[in-house]
């Protein structure tokens, strides 16, 4: 048998002196235009961790060509805690190296070294659709830009009532100030929904903060006579000159702990002075914002995936997640990119709630599946049993398909308001 042609290219580390010629590269391919920051300050301002990031070279000046990074994320799973997961990013080709198999070789790189010691989990959002599934990514949660026509957006005589019994009050505060009080609440949300991810320092001010073009976001807080209960982030785009508005209130997010801060702080950003429509990104399915507005159809939604999710370890992944009911079966897993996932596995859990119990084994499989499907179900919010009707989840046991989907099923439905 002959061998294989050696590749062409490198993959390996991102080495210091990789920075401006691997952030060329990420600049170019995502169209960002020039560059006008240092790598350092990119580096730091980004904050790009330089020892999971990957380059691949070429040529004899050995040229990067492509890159794969990663963040050191945690998110929560179904059940409440959050483990960690590896939150893949900057994955670019230079556009001279297209369809030579860089990316190819990238995510495989990336992949085998979380098989090796890294995360269970890995988690990414996708500038392309069609591309990921082939790395064993599937989609795991879901999201829905909004817009809103501010002319027609009353509240129902309910969600007036709610916004009114609120004891919190609203203050516009900047962002070091209204840091402490944003923390608290999203620690305190963190675990009741999949797919949030906790946030440090760096992550507030990315998010937040000014920067890559962007005005710093108008932070509103509420302050109840206990301590915060709610805030609300967002950016006003100025209009056209003229007697009608025409501006924008592009929300980033709104967070509260309670129903009426909730209705509140809607309220707030629907009042807004001299704008015309409000946007949002990023809305969980279904979104509680059309259940207040008296004319939901005011809220113009369109459905796009979000979290594309891939299981780099089946048996770790599985025990660190509740399940919604009991189960006792046997996946049979396809993974032509992490070898040691592929086989078949008994998951057995006990109780509604609890986490499960895998083991390899040998007995007939009752669902068979690829493992980008089994990482499309892990969030909870892609349902088992449409995979099975799309023919991505096949069937060897009857009723194996119910019992799984309600077992992977998890209330609420995972959402992640921000892209890393």
């Amino acid at each position: 048998m002959t061998a294989p042609a050696p590749s062409p290219f490198d993959v390996r580390p991102l080495e210091q002196e990789d920075r401006d010629t691997a952030l060329d590269v990420v600049w170019r391919a995502f169209g960002w235009g020039y560059r006008q920051d240092s790598a350092d300050d990119v580096f730091a301002g980004r904050s790009i961790e330089a020892d999971r990031t990957l380059v691949a070279v070429d040529g004899p000046g050995r040229d990067v060509v492509g890159t794969a990074s990663a963040y050191s994320l945690r998110m929560t799973m179904p059940g409440g805690d959050p483990q960690p997961v590896a939150g893949v990013w900057m994955v670019t080709v230079a556009p001279t190296h297209r369809r030579r198999g860089v990316m190819t070789a990238l995510m495989r790189r990336q992949l085998a070294d979380l098989a090796a010691g890294g995360e269970a989990v890995a988690a990414l959002w996708a500038t392309e659709a069609g591309v990921y599934g082939r790395y064993g990514y599937g989609i795991a949660s879901w999201r829905q830009p909004i817009e809103v026509d501010l002319s027609r957006a009353a509240f129902t005589p309910h969600a007036r009532d709610l916004a009114a019994r609120s004891s919190a009050r609203l203050h516009l505060m900047s962002l070091d100030d209204a840091r402490p009080h944003l923390t608290v609440i999203h620690d305190d949300l963190l675990g009741s929904r999949p797919g949030t991810l906790a946030r440090d320092a760096d992550r507030w001010q990315f998010l937040l903060g000014g920067g890559d073009g962007r005005a710093p976001a108008e932070v509103v807080v509420a302050l109840g006579p206990d301590g915060p209960t709610g805030y609300a982030a967002y950016r006003v785009r100025e209009g056209e000159p003229g007697l009608v508005p025409t501006g924008v209130v592009a929300v980033q997010e709104v967070s509260a702990t309670d129903p009426a801060t909730h209705a509140q702080l809607w309220r707030y950003l629907l009042d807004l002075d001299l704008l015309s429509t409000l946007t949002c990104e990023s809305r969980p399915v279904p979104d509680p914002l059309a259940h207040l507005l008296a004319d939901h159809r005011r809220m113009h939604a369109r459905l796009d995936e979000a979290l594309w999710v891939r299981v780099v370890d089946v048996e770790r992944a599985l025990a660190t997640r509740a399940f919604a009911a009991p189960v006792d079966l046997v996946l049979e897993v396809a993974d032509d990119v992490v070898p040691a996932n592929a086989g078949r596995w008994h998951v057995v859990v006990g109780d509604a709630g609890g986490t499960a119990v895998v083991r390899r084994t040998e007995a007939r499989p009752d669902l068979s599946m690829d493992v980008g499907d089994l990482g499309a179900a892990h969030l909870g919010a892609t349902p088992l049993h449409v995979l099975a009707l799309a023919g991505r989840v096949v069937e060897r046991t009857p009723g194996a398909v119910v019992a799984a989907s309600a077992a992977w099923s998890w209330s609420p439905t995972a959402h992640t308001a921000e892209i890393f």
